[in-house]
């Protein structure tokens, strides 16, 4: 429980004078829960002595009634601010975990799975919050009612009683949690087999699609089944641990039970003890049970939240590689961009993916890069985007290292269109909007028509108001990557950068597209990526990636001058037609 309260000593001491209101309330509750066993023990000494009369069983009834309705009222408070304290803890711990994702690089997103990430703040998250609320109140409550039963038990009743009958309570009770202490790994693997079934889920929904194209909708099945039995067997072994394990702290109530009954018949006959004491003793022994329980159930709860606090520490300790330092320079224009024997290797990966690259370029040029799968030109232009350090060299802009620059700035200068278009599950017209959110129609209209998506309004039953599926489910493959398109475009981004973004276009929209952006980035600066040579054949410069170096450079005439992997391509796609 210190590990939790260590953690989130934060809200506490932000929230203090409230935990402390809360506290004064649980304590409330706990000595007015042992208050009807008292003074009904006192009104049956009243009825065995004769001393009853009617103002006296006034009383009696009126505190009988006057009690629950205390606690209901004292609760009912406890419960909204118990409730409400829960709540704001668990959008801050939720806030502060999702703020620390967007400030993470990509090498972190290598790292983990998106299961173990999401199980991180919802699984982990909620134990937490119960640690923080529930938990600590059950623990408050419960102690406050055991102390006030043995200290009623011990000093107004018979503190030999109490001594005899009470000791094997905390002796067991230490032991026991010494062995359940032990189940704290189990936890842990359970937790991590949760995360693995969470992401073969999200992988399974995700790639639906794939699933029903090669009729692997069985073995998908099969597999997502193994998936649940793994975190249903790891979580039945919890359970089988918890059935053997429990009953025990009822055979220790149990011996304390006896103790109390036996033991206090004979002190009523020693006249150390008045039947109507016996009654409120036996009747406090028995409400110890509960809290015991709760106690040993409350410990197990307290194990499970350990580990999710460290799962969740764990994560918010990770700091970027990639990071501001604090006196990174600002930057909204460029003159010129220049990669000097530039390597990269991904974090994971055992060779690098470029090697040794060196090339500039100019404000407002276009540049092309062609070359075969896999011959690392996403991975080059990527290095603009800053998700990773390079290897090795250096990315300059007007002469300062890439990485003295503010990250945001940097991402701020690019508009980007990936190969895998992500989109959201929202209106067409806010997927666009993602680029500039403050921008205006009109901005919005030319961005449709410069990505040659305005004909696919007539289509779509609601026009720019048309929801988009997940992922873009319900759009072709041409339509995600015109929409991704004019949301780059609506930017107006100081360098726009198409990733292979025209491979699912027929050549009539290509050559549309390329018009479009000749005439409205007039003046900015433009790469793209491309297998098909009619999208770079304007540019600037064109550069041939082969096994992660440039082999070749030039425009598009000089290229096909020169016997090389582009001319031979070219020839070849023109063949093709």
């Amino acid at each position: 429980m210190a590990n939790i309260l260590s953690k989130i000593g934060w809200f506490i001491k932000e929230r203090w004078k409230t935990y402390v209101f809360m506290l004064f309330l649980l304590l409330s509750i706990a000595a007015i829960s042992l208050s009807p066993a008292y003074v009904l023990g006192k009104a049956i000494d009243t009825i065995v002595s004769g001393k009853l009369n009617q103002a006296s069983l006034f009383m009696l009834v009126f505190l009988l009634i006057l009690l629950p309705v205390t606690r209901y009222s004292i609760s009912f408070l406890y419960n909204h601010l118990s409730h409400k304290t829960a709540q704001t803890l668990s959008f801050k711990l939720r806030q502060k975990y999702l703020s620390h994702l967007f400030e993470m690089d990509s090498q972190f997103y290598e790292k983990y799975q998106k299961g173990d990430l999401i199980s991180r703040v919802t699984a982990d998250l909620d134990a937490i919050t119960q640690a923080a609320t529930s938990l600590l109140e059950g623990i408050i409550f419960n102690v406050g009612v055991i102390i006030f039963a043995i200290g009623v038990m011990g000093f107004s009743i018979s503190w030999k009683l109490t001594l005899i009958s009470i000791t094997i309570m905390p002796i067991g009770l230490t032991i026991l949690n010494i062995i359940r202490h032990k189940k704290r790994k189990y936890i842990k693997i359970h937790r991590e087999i949760y995360a693995d079934m969470t992401e073969k889920v999200l992988e399974s929904v995700e790639g639906q699609k794939a699933i029903r194209a090669y009729v692997q909708e069985d073995n998908d099945l099969v597999k997502q089944y193994e998936a649940i039995d793994k975190d249903i067997e790891s979580w039945r072994y919890i359970v089988k641990y918890e059935n053997w394990f429990n009953p025990l702290f009822e055979i220790i109530y149990g011996i304390a039970y006896i103790l109390a009954f036996g033991f206090g018949i004979y002190f009523i006959i020693q006249q150390e003890l008045t039947l109507g004491e016996l009654i409120i003793f036996v009747s406090y022994v028995g409400m110890l049970f509960g809290p015991i329980i709760s106690i040993s159930t409350i410990f197990t709860q307290i194990n499970n939240a350990t580990i999710s606090i460290d799962r969740f520490d764990e994560i918010m300790k990770q700091e970027p590689v990639v990071h501001d330092e604090n006196d990174s320079k600002p930057i909204i224009h460029f003159n010129e961009i220049h990669f000097k024997n530039v390597t990269f290797k991904y974090p994971f990966d055992k060779a690098p993916v470029i090697k040794n690259i060196s090339f500039s370029i100019q404000n407002g040029q276009t540049i092309g890069i062609v070359g075969p799968t896999g011959a690392g030109k996403s991975t080059l232009i990527r290095q603009l985007l800053r998700e990773f350090n390079v290897t090795d060299g250096q990315v300059y802009i007007d002469g300062i290292s890439i990485e003295d620059y503010k990250i945001e700035d940097i991402r701020n200068l690019v508009g980007y269109v990936p190969q895998a278009h992500m989109l959201f599950k929202r209106s067409v017209d806010e997927n666009i909007m993602i680029g500039n959110p403050q921008a205006p129609h009109e901005a919005l209209d030319k961005a449709v028509k410069l990505a040659d998506f305005e004909k696919d309004l007539q289509f779509l039953q609601d026009g720019l108001n048309t929801m988009v599926g997940e992922a873009g489910a319900t759009l072709s493959g041409g339509q995600k990557q015109r929409l991704s398109i004019a949301r780059a475009l609506i930017k107006d981004p100081e360098i726009l950068i198409l990733d292979d973004s025209l491979s699912a276009v027929d050549a009539k929209t290509e050559d549309t597209i390329i018009e479009h952006l000749k005439a409205f980035r007039k003046g900015k600066t433009n790469i793209i990526v491309a297998h098909r040579f009619s999208a770079v054949r304007d540019a600037d410069i064109i550069l041939v990636l082969e096994a992660g170096k440039i082999t070749q450079r030039g425009t598009h005439d000089e290229l096909l001058r020169e016997d090389g992997w582009y001319k031979h391509q070219y020839i070849h796609q023109m063949t093709m037609r």
